[in-house]
């Protein structure tokens, strides 16, 4: 029913077209979740003040905290733009809701657990031996069952990241129980 004026004609009430509400400028939830990373990344900037200075004989040029502040400045970057990444998926015909409304499923949670437990035994197994124990039990845990393939991920993968920080760049990872 159509309101009308009082001398009778009818009254054509638009609603911007579609009959969809537009879509709020900024995502709550999204808004919410961008504070807390950029709470995160100002503490873990703070930490980057207290790194020792690099004596002259060993300094290239890049001080010990540049590398930590551009990976915290790029996360800073795209953190931004998260609250609004509802209007991109929107322009798109994507929504964010559909995604959202199905629960995170078991093996987030079981492969959370198994990465926690990998990096808590650094110190005792080594960086190297812990990356190839993540190799091994991450795909395990996710459903791969070829051992011609497992094996030799989880060797070479690890081999390669050594080889490639200890003899090129000189990065020298935490040795472990065996040793450098």
């Amino acid at each position: 029913m159509n309101p009308s004026r009082p001398n009778g004609e009818d009254v054509v009430v638009e609603d911007g077209g579609g009959g969809a509400p537009s879509p709020p400028l900024i995502d709550r939830t999204d808004l919410g979740l961008a504070i807390i990373i950029l709470a995160i990344c100002g503490y873990l900037y703070w930490v980057t003040t207290g790194f020792d200075k690099v004596a002259d004989l060993f300094a290239q040029d890049v001080p010990p905290e540049f590398f930590p502040r551009l990976l915290i400045w790029t996360i800073v970057v795209l953190t931004l733009g998260l609250p609004f990444e509802h209007l991109f998926l929107r322009k798109k015909g994507k929504s964010l809701d559909e995604e959202r409304a199905s629960r995170i499923q078991p093996i987030a949670y079981k492969t959370a657990a198994l990465l926690l437990t990998i990096v808590a035994s650094i110190p005792w197994l080594g960086t190297t031996l812990s990356m190839a124990a993540a190799g091994l039990t991450i795909p395990v845990l996710w459903g791969e069952r070829r051992i011609k393939v497992l094996v030799p991920y989880a060797i070479i993968l690890p081999s390669v990241v050594t080889g490639v920080f200890s003899y090129l760049l000189g990065v020298h990872f935490e040795p472990g129980i065996f040793g450098s």
